[in-house]
């Protein structure tokens, strides 16, 4: 599964990245995973992790079915997320440039938010929940609380949040995409 791929590479290649600097996001007042992307050292690893995480995450959308209503929503939250993702890592480069590009970078940093939240919410209420379907929807509005928490400085906390976050998001997501591929999935007699 193509969600799955991108999540492990994901996951991985950000994992790589604290290998290499722990300092970035393990400490009293953390940054967000963005430092990665600015550092000659974890740059490398950095991109892997995102370009990654879009890339599978578009090969999962071109494999949704058109059909049904389920799965052409779903091919969009997959086409919006990839997309963003994609965004968020090329205004990444050069956000420490200047005040604009900074803007630009947290700008698309919040669009991640709301396009997460809204199709968090869209898989969640899709089935009747599930405990598991209500943690990760918790994990995921919280990661997202924690996140808008940060921006007036309140917390210090943004890498933990932006994992919470991705950990519920990416779980609801491939219990998703199982459920929906297993709807479509013919019936022989």
């Amino acid at each position: 599964m193509y969600v799955v791929m991108g999540e492990l590479a994901f996951l991985v290649f950000t994992a790589a990245s604290i290998a290499m600097h722990p300092g970035f996001v393990l400490k009293g007042d953390e940054g967000g995973l963005s430092d990665y992307g600015v550092h000659i050292t974890t740059a490398i690893p950095y991109t892997l992790a995102l370009a990654l995480l879009a890339f599978y995450n578009r090969r999962a959308a071109l494999h949704c079915a058109v059909e049904n209503q389920r799965s052409r929503r779903l091919r969009l939250l997959l086409t919006a997320y990839c997309s963003v993702v994609l965004l968020v890592l090329l205004s990444t480069y050069p956000y420490t440039l200047n005040g604009v590009l900074k803007n630009v970078h947290f700008g698309l940093g919040t669009v991640l938010i709301i396009v997460v939240l809204a199709g968090s919410l869209w898989m969640y209420r899709l089935w009747p929940p599930t405990p598991a379907a209500r943690l990760f929807l918790l994990l995921q509005v919280s990661g997202d609380v924690l996140t808008l928490a940060t921006v007036p400085g309140a917390l210090h906390v943004l890498f933990l949040a932006e994992m919470l976050s991705n950990i519920g998001f990416a779980s609801l997501l491939v219990r998703t995409c199982r459920r929906i591929a297993a709807e479509e999935r013919p019936i022989h007699a």
